[in-house]
């Protein structure tokens, strides 16, 4: 075998009410609330694209990564999906550790 076993004596595991959170449940914003300000001038052209190459019968795929999710974002994956922008969702290994 290339590689050592995975000692898992070594790990220490906690319960999850013991676990330092870096996000709580408050910072999820409903899929209603007012798009807070964004400072990436090219996200509007961005959204652009997509909605044209949507309407020219194109795809759309979002890859992503765990943050995604992470952070309570994957609403705002599925609304946009069930609204046909995202034709197609991608993601790292990670991804499914945090859905």
């Amino acid at each position: 075998m290339p590689y050592e076993l995975f000692d898992r004596n070594k790990l220490h595991l906690k319960p999850l009410s013991e676990r330092e959170h870096t996000f709580h449940a408050s910072e999820v914003l409903p899929l209603d609330a007012e798009t807070p300000p964004f400072r990436d001038e090219s996200i509007c052209e961005i959204a652009r694209r997509m909605v044209e190459a949507r309407r020219r019968g194109g795809q759309v795929v979002l890859m992503m990564g765990a943050h995604v999710i992470k952070t309570g974002l994957s609403r705002f994956v599925v609304d946009l999906m069930e609204r046909g922008i995202f034709t197609h969702v991608a993601g790292n290994g990670a991804v499914a550790v945090h859905d």
